[in-house]
C-alpha cells in the first residue's frame, strides 16, 4: 500500500477544534465525516426559526453512527442568510468541535465571525473557507477571533471553469493562497478540492492526491455539492448507496482526510462504506508494521466482519 503513496513528502498532521487529528498516509487514522446543517431546505429551518430539537436529534444519530464505526464527526455549519446569523450561531454550543463555519453570503460573513468574537466561539470553528479574493479585514477578524483552523478553497470564482485543472488548482494553493493566510498566522490548514458538478469528482480527487504529495496537507472535498441529489426516493436505494460508496472510496484512497457527505442525518447510511474502506486501507498498513489506534474503523468495526468470517 505504501507504494502507491511512495512519492509524497512527509505528511502534515494537524490538530482540529475538538482536539481532532487528521492528516498523514490515507486509512492511518480514522477518516473525518463531516455533515451539513442548514443548508437550504433543511427541516431543521422552520418558518419561526431554528428548530433545535431537530437539530438535537439529527446530530445525536450522526454521532452515534461515527461512533459505532470509529470514524470522526465535524459539523458544517451554514449560515443561508443574513437574518438567521444569530439564531445559528447560538446553536453552536450543540455540536461538539470541530465546527467547519460555512458562509455562502459575502454581506453575512463579517457580521458571523464578530458573532464568534463576541461569544468567544474560535476554538471550536474551523473557517470555511478562504479563497484567493477573501479580504484582509476578514482575515484579521478570523484571527482575532481565536480561529487557528482554516480551509483553503482551491477555486477561483472569477475564473470557475478555468480553476479546476489539478495543476491549476495546486498554482492557486502556492502563488495565492499559502502566502496569503501564513501572512495571519493560521496554524491549522486544510486544502478544500472543490466540486462543481459529478464530472469534477475525478479532478478533485486528482488535485488531493497531488497537494498530498507535494505539500502533504490534509485535504479533502465535498462531493455532496454534485452527487447530494440522489436520494434513496427519488432515485432508488441501489443507485443512492452505489454511487456515494464507490465515490466515499475513491476520495479515500487518493488521500482525502475528510469528506463533506452531505445533509447531517445521512452519516447513519454512509458510515459503513466509509469505515470499510478505512479498514482495509489501515489492514494494509498494520502488515507494514503501522499502528492502529483503537478507536479506528478497523478495530471498532472490521473486527466484527472478520468475526463472521471466521465463525462460519
Amino acid at each position: 500500500m505504501s507504494e502507491m503513496y511512495s512519492g509524497w513528502v512527509p505528511q502534515k498532521e494537524v490538530v482540529l477544534p475538538g482536539n481532532i487529528v487528521i492528516g498523514g498516509l490515507p486509512g492511518l487514522k480514522p477518516l473525518l465525516m463531516v455533515g451539513s446543517v442548514f443548508y437550504i431546505g433543511d427541516k431543521c429551518l422552520g418558518r419561526e426559526g431554528i428548530d433545535r430539537s431537530c437539530v438535537e436529534e439529527k446530530y445525536s444519530r450522526a454521532v452515534e453512527a461515527a461512533d459505532k464505526y470509529g470514524l470522526k464527526l465535524g459539523v458544517d455549519l451554514i449560515v443561508p442568510d443574513k437574518s438567521l446569523a444569530e439564531q445559528i450561531v447560538d446553536t453552536i454550543d450543540l455540536f461538539s468541535p470541530p465546527v467547519f463555519l460555512d458562509v455562502p453570503d459575502e454581506d453575512a460573513r463579517t457580521l458571523v465571525y464578530k458573532m464568534v468574537k463576541e461569544k468567544d466561539l474560535g476554538d471550536r470553528i474551523v473557517a470555511n473557507g478562504i479563497d484567493p479574493y477573501t479580504g484582509e479585514e476578514l482575515l484579521r477578524l478570523m484571527r482575532d477571533a481565536g480561529i487557528d483552523s482554516a480551509v483553503l478553497l482551491l477555486f477561483d470564482p472569477k475564473n470557475p471553469t478555468g480553476s479546476l485543472r489539478p495543476h491549476d488548482r495546486l498554482d492557486l494553493l502556492e502563488e495565492k493562497l499559502l502566502p496569503l493566510v501564513m501572512k495571519y498566522g493560521f496554524k491549522n490548514l486544510l486544502v478544500d478540492a472543490i466540486v462543481l458538478d459529478p464530472a469534477s469528482i475525478a479532478l478533485s480527487s486528482e488535485t488531493i492526491f497531488l497537494v498530498k504529495k507535494k505539500h502533504g496537507l490534509p485535504s479533502g472535498c465535498a462531493p455532496a455539492n454534485s452527487i447530494g441529489v440522489i436520494s434513496r426516493k427519488k432515485h432508488g436505494s441501489q443507485t443512492y448507496y452505489s454511487v456515494n460508496a464507490a465515490v466515499i472510496a475513491y476520495l479515500r484512497t487518493m488521500g482525502a482526510d475528510y469528506i463533506m457527505y452531505g445533509p447531517m442525518k445521512r452519516l447513519e447510511t454512509l458510515a459503513e462504506a466509509a469505515a470499510t474502506i478505512d479498514s482495509l486501507l489501515a489492514y494494509n498498513h498494520l502488515q507494514e508494521g503501522k499502528r492502529i489506534p483503537r478507536s479506528h474503523p478497523l478495530r471498532k468495526y472490521w473486527k466484527n466482519i472478520q468475526r463472521l468470517f471466521t465463525s462460519q
